[in-house]
């Protein structure tokens, strides 16, 4: 029998803030939608005489729009653990083989209900930072995040764009828009640039556009030299076109930036540059076809891995002997649960 376990995710900073949670306009109705997941990973082209196989992989969990309702671990070498990130929170499977001989398959089912959010925020009403958010979100405001650096030129851009505002709604306003007048995702068009690949906000500002996590990390650096608290999530869009169908949709991140009297608010650049009639929505809201499964950049993984730190976390990470490895595939098929229509 598969084992089932529920993960849940304690959102402590949030307490400690003393935070009501994300404020809606009353015309602003959240849609819900369920989705049952199969969620494989098969690990191979392990080099001959391999010794020692580490891997963690991708699990759901719970937050403030999302809510687990099961979870089974379907296949899993024996002695897999179900882990947490001490700094970020999220899960992990993590699972080790030794002296493997063949692929190392692992696989999730899992089923979970995901709301949008949107947050109607009013500038006037946005509180202040104080020293005390900048000491319990240090983690959120560090300027050597590798590839989301916050050198000198950042700075002075920042201030350009910003000039002397100081309210944080307003700052991240045109923060937002800067990234999304300045830089095309990759999947705009055939001459946007494509993803570096690293998530650098060096490469958005030079090339002018890239993947998600490019457009991500130059607002990041550019709230970060503002003293904006800011965040990476990563999780991967469900869209309808995909549904039943196994593949790998590939990623999709977005932003968490802190108002206070309001809290983390999301944000999807990459979303609202592709989609420019929901921009205004994008700016403090996410829809609800996509599932996350992570947060943060350059980690230690739990257990730790034995190379350096991961810049990103995506899907998986593998080692073989020490090394990292990049000769994994993931497999996603997904059903949405649908709710009778009245009267049947």
């Amino acid at each position: 029998m598969p084992f089932v376990r529920r993960c849940r995710l304690a959102w402590a900073v949030l307490a400690l803030a003393g935070i009501a949670g994300a404020v809606r306009a009353e015309d602003d109705t959240p849609r819900t939608a369920t989705y049952q997941v199969e969620h494989s990973l098969t690990v191979s082209d392990l080099p001959a005489g391999a010794g020692k196989v580490r891997i963690w992989f991708w699990l759901p969990d719970d937050d403030g729009c999302q809510k687990l309702l099961d979870l089974a671990v379907v296949d899993a070498p024996a002695g897999y653990q179900i882990t947490r990130d001490a700094a970020n929170g999220h899960c992990y499977l993590y699972a080790e083989v030794e002296n493997p001989t063949s692929p190392v398959q692992l696989r999730t089912d899992f089923t979970v209900r995901r709301t949008s959010e949107h947050v109607a925020l009013v500038a006037e009403e946005a509180g202040e930072l104080t020293d005390v958010h900048r000491t319990q979100f240090a983690e959120y405001l560090r300027r050597d995040c590798p590839n989301m650096e916050v050198d000198e030129s950042m700075v002075t851009l920042a201030q350009e764009i910003c000039g002397d505002e100081t309210n944080v709604v307003r700052q991240a306003r045109a923060l937002f828009d800067y990234v999304i007048d300045h830089s095309e995702h990759y999947s705009k068009s055939a001459t946007a640039p494509k993803s570096s690949g690293l998530g650098s906000c060096l490469y958005c500002l030079n090339s002018g556009g890239g993947g998600c996590t490019d457009q991500h990390a130059l607002f990041i650096a550019l709230a970060r030299a503002r003293e904006i608290p800011t965040r990476l999530r990563f999780g991967s869009r469900l869209k309808p076109a995909d549904e039943g169908k196994p593949g790998d949709p590939g990623y999709r991140c977005w932003v968490q930036y802190f108002v206070p009297r309001y809290g983390w608010v999301s944000m999807d650049i990459s979303a609202a540059d592709t989609n420019p009639d929901q921009r205004d929505f994008f700016f403090s809201g996410l829809d609800e076809r996509r599932v996350w499964f992570s947060d943060g950049r350059d980690l230690d993984l739990s257990p730790r891995q034995d190379g350096p730190r991961v810049n990103l976390f995506i899907v998986a990470y593998v080692e073989v002997d020490g090394q990292p490895h990049a000769g994994f595939k993931r497999t996603v098929q997904f059903t949405e649960v649908r709710q009778p229509a009245a009267g049947q």
